[in-house]
């Protein structure tokens, strides 16, 4: 059985038996993982405060061919983040990114770019960046690098290269008013100063993203459409979306 020694972030755990979890991972070698984590329910565990919530660790892991779950043979804590779970907001917006990437992606799937964003908005938070940005910045971020969500300058129904206001995840993106004609009411529209702050968040880091780049109600609008695509993506609702709408 061949195994890997990566870096993680551990998206999530559940009980397996009295003692042992299993745990999901986003690991920068090889994407998404689900594996058990033998004995790490006991008190005098070597698992013990490493498997908690968007904590990074670097960990072993034995991949066992034909079988759904592998092996949890060490983790060792890199980084906690137990501090960025000490607001609501924060908390929300973490627990939202952990069901993201646990429904959003494939197993076994190799997922660079998106290990990196995790540790850019975990950075960003650290940082000052408010939840709401966090949010915005994964879940336009993730969308993008999953073919969901492309620049506002080409419809996705008729194809002509134009400025486009109308987001309709099920139409297939950027809508123009042309294309409009005749569908049924979808989507969200999404102001100029909305797609321009967007522009912001695709050039810029999180942390390097300040209050007149991302304006209160151009955050909003992203909001509503980042939410309304990731719904499309995922094919429900997430478990908090009240919060995130």
């Amino acid at each position: 059985m061949p195994h890997i020694r990566t870096q993680a972030y551990i998206l999530s755990r559940t009980p397996l038996t009295e003692s042992s979890w299993i745990v999901c991972l986003l690991t920068r070698q090889e994407g998404k993982l689900r594996a058990v984590a033998k004995g790490a329910r006991r008190t005098k565990s070597p698992f013990r405060g490493a498997m908690e919530p968007m904590n990074l660790v670097e960990v072993e892991v034995s991949l066992r061919e034909g079988r759904e779950l592998c092996s949890l043979l060490s983790a060792d804590l890199e980084e906690g983040a137990m501090d960025l779970f000490g607001t609501w907001p924060a908390a929300g917006t973490l627990l939202a990114v952990a069901e993201v990437l646990e429904r959003g992606l494939a197993e076994h799937s190799a997922e660079e770019e998106t290990f990196r964003l995790v540790g850019a908005v975990l950075k960003g938070l650290r940082e000052g960046a408010s939840a709401d940005l966090a949010w915005v910045y994964f879940a336009a971020w993730f969308l993008r690098l999953h073919g969901m969500l492309g620049r506002p300058d080409r419809c996705g129904v008729c194809g002509e290269s134009k400025p486009v206001a109308h987001f309709d995840a099920g139409a297939g993106g950027w809508v123009c008013a042309g294309c409009m004609r005749g569908r049924p009411e979808q989507g969200v529209s999404v102001s100029e100063k909305s797609r321009a702050a967007l522009e912001q968040i695709f050039r810029s880091p999180l942390a390097g993203l300040i209050a007149p780049a991302v304006p209160s109600d151009a955050l909003k609008d992203l909001k509503s459409m980042v939410y309304l695509a990731l719904v499309g993506y995922l094919g429900k609702p997430l478990s908090c979306g009240a919060a995130l709408q």
